[in-house]
């Protein structure tokens, strides 16, 4: 069974500040060197690194994907041309 985590309304508003914060400069690092060690329970920095991390998340996949296009095309040009003598 889940354990449901409850959090009170001022959690959450700075939590959505810091992501729609990180958003809003397209964040790819955190702002401050060791921020994770220094705040590790900040609501807002909590908010920043999941936007971060959602942000490499969707770079990996397009990445992936771009691949499998690429490679996928190749094999379809390649097929039934045999070696070309």
């Amino acid at each position: 069974m889940e354990e449901e985590n409850k959090v009170d309304e001022k959690f959450k508003s700075a939590f959505n500040l810091g992501y729609r914060v990180a958003e809003e400069l397209n964040l790819k690092t955190l702002i401050f060197e060791n921020q994770e060690k220094i705040m590790p329970d900040n609501p807002m920095h909590l908010g920043m690194q999941q936007f971060i991390d959602e942000a490499k998340l969707s770079i990996n996949k397009r990445q992936n994907k771009s691949i499998d296009e690429t490679k996928s095309k190749s094999r379809k040009k390649s097929r039934g041309k045999g070696l070309g003598l």
